[in-house]
C-alpha cells in the first residue's frame, strides 16, 4: 500500500507547525532504515511511504500526489478540536469544513476535497495546539502529540487514532 503523508502548518506560530514536526520525524525514521539497509542486507525498507513538508500551501502538491497515486493520504495539520493540548483524532470529511484549522492560502476543505479524487482515500490527523502565537516554538505536549501520530503513522497504526465526534 502506497501512503503520502503531508505535513502541513507554519513552523513560526508554535504549535500551527506540528504537521511539520511529524512529517520531519517520519522522514527521520525513513532515512534511518536507509542507512541500516545499506549496512546490512536485506533489509526492510519502507519505499511504500512518501512524505512531504508542504508548509501552509498544501496545494501546491497535487502533481505530486497525482505522480504517485497513493492508496492513502494522510494529511497532518494542528485543529483546534476542544481538546487537551497535543490530543490528536481523524477528522471526518464532513468536519473538516467547520473545523478551526492551521493558516492555510487554500481552504483545507476544498483541498480535500480536490486531493480525495487523487487517491483511494485521504485521512486528516489533526493535532490540538495549545498556542499558535507568531515567534512560539512548540510546546512540549504538542510534540508529544506529534511525536505519537508519526510513530503510529511507521507503524501502520492509523486505526488506532479515535475519531473526532461530529
Amino acid at each position: 500500500m502506497k501512503k503520502l503523508i503531508l505535513g502541513v502548518g507554519n513552523t513560526l506560530k508554535g504549535d500551527d507547525g506540528v504537521g511539520v514536526h511529524v512529517a520531519e520525524r517520519i522522514n527521520e525514521y525513513l532515512k534511518e532504515i536507509e542507512q541500516r539497509s545499506i549496512q546490512v542486507k536485506p533489509a526492510r525498507t519502507r519505499t511504500d511511504i512518501t512524505v512531504i513538508d508542504c508548509g501552509t500551501t498544501p496545494e501546491n502538491y497535487t502533481s505530486i500526489i497525482r505522480k504517485h497515486n497513493p492508496n492513502v493520504v494522510i494529511l497532518v495539520d494542528a485543529a483546534d478540536m476542544g481538546l487537551g493540548p497535543g490530543d490528536y483524532r481523524i477528522i471526518p470529511p464532513e468536519k473538516i469544513g467547520v473545523m478551526c484549522l492551521s493558516t492555510h492560502d487554500m481552504p483545507l476543505s476544498l483541498f480535500a476535497s480536490y486531493v480525495s479524487g487523487l487517491c483511494g482515500e485521504m485521512v486528516l490527523v489533526g493535532i490540538q495546539p495549545q498556542r499558535i502565537d507568531v515567534g512560539a516554538t512548540l510546546s512540549s505536549a504538542v510534540r508529544r502529540g506529534g511525536d505519537d501520530v508519526a510513530n503510529i503513522i511507521i507503524e501502520d497504526r492509523l486505526n488506532e487514532i479515535m475519531m473526532l465526534e461530529t
